[in-house]
């Protein structure tokens, strides 16, 4: 006989061989903590379904992104490699603006200007124009009625206040002519070589935006032209109008901008030399009036100290 037992709300049976002892029609109830939760054995065995799908999904996912990766390898390297050439034409593009031939006249002019700079900057050097030393020197000897010695060390300086005042010394030895006169004269001549390219730096910043101005007419005339012919479809030829344009603008910029400035500083140092030649000029004319003053006194024996206290 057989009979079985259930599960305290569960409805699950196990039979079992208790033939003798118990009746066949009975049942044999265990106790709620031997129960078995059925719905924690269904959740795990979903839980494991789900996984194993996921894990199936994701490892077909990798391989077809390996392979379409295989498969668009040659065409990202076409696509490198039209980038580059695209990179090199554009280069070029720029290199034949930058050099082109409406650029050509901005680059004569560059360095034309940079060598103009260079050759007034070293012409107007303090120490090329006048030596302070010189100058009291020489003062002093004229003060003293020593004209020959005066000139003997005007003409040891190798400057160009120097060379002048030699010379007018030397004319005033030879007489017909006052110191005043003879200095001013000859000064004035040694000082016009110093203007020399002043005039062309300055011109270079009048005539380099004018350069440029047309450059940007040009490039107007191009873009316009593009437009009326194509409707703006070629936007590479557009954008070569414009480029040309905005080059040459800034190219007669840049080197206007210098040469206004350039031009100025340089006058304004030659202005400031010619000023100090001025008034050592008018000094020595002072110290001489008094000394051929003092000799007609009797009094040309005096030390240039003396004179310097009769001054005051």
């Amino acid at each position: 006989m057989e009979c079985e037992v259930r599960i305290q709300d569960s409805g699950f049976t196990i039979p079992s061989p208790l033939s003798s002892v118990v009746n066949p029609k009975s049942t044999v109830t265990l106790p709620p903590p031997f129960a078995v939760p059925l719905s924690f054995i269904q959740i795990a065995m979903q839980w494991l379904r789900v996984s194993l799908s996921a894990s199936i999904a994701v490892f077909i996912l990798c391989f077809h992104l390996l392979s379409a990766e295989q498969a668009a390898s040659p065409d990202s390297d076409r696509v490198s490699a039209l980038l580059q050439t695209e990179q090199e034409q554009n280069a070029q593009d720029w290199s034949g603006q930058i050099f082109g031939p409406l650029m050509w006249p901005l680059w004569l002019g560059s360095l034309i200007l940079i060598a103009l700079i260079f050759e007034r900057w070293k012409a107007l050097r303090p120490n090329n124009i006048s030596n302070p030393q010189m100058v009291a020197r020489t003062i002093d000897f004229v003060s003293q009625l020593k004209i020959k010695e005066a000139k003997e060390e005007a003409e040891k300086s190798d400057t160009v206040v120097g060379r002048a005042w030699g010379q007018a010394l030397h004319e005033f030895m030879l007489g017909g002519v006052t110191l005043s006169d003879a200095l001013t004269n000859s000064t004035l001549l040694a000082f016009k070589p110093l203007k020399r390219n002043l005039q062309a730096i300055s011109t270079l910043g009048v005539v380099a935006p004018l350069f440029g101005l047309l450059g940007t007419v040009v490039g107007m005339i191009i873009t316009f032209g593009q437009i009326a012919a194509t409707g703006g479809a070629e936007k590479e030829k557009l954008a070569y109008g414009i480029a040309i344009a905005l080059f040459t603008t800034a190219g007669g910029l840049i080197i206007a901008i210098p040469a206004i400035v350039f031009g100025r500083f340089f006058s304004t140092k030659l202005l400031a030399h010619a000023e100090e030649a001025e008034a050592a000029i008018n000094r020595m004319n002072y110290r001489h009036s008094h000394a051929l003053s003092d000799e007609k006194n009797g009094e040309s024996g005096g030390s240039p100290e003396d004179t310097e206290e009769a001054e005051e």
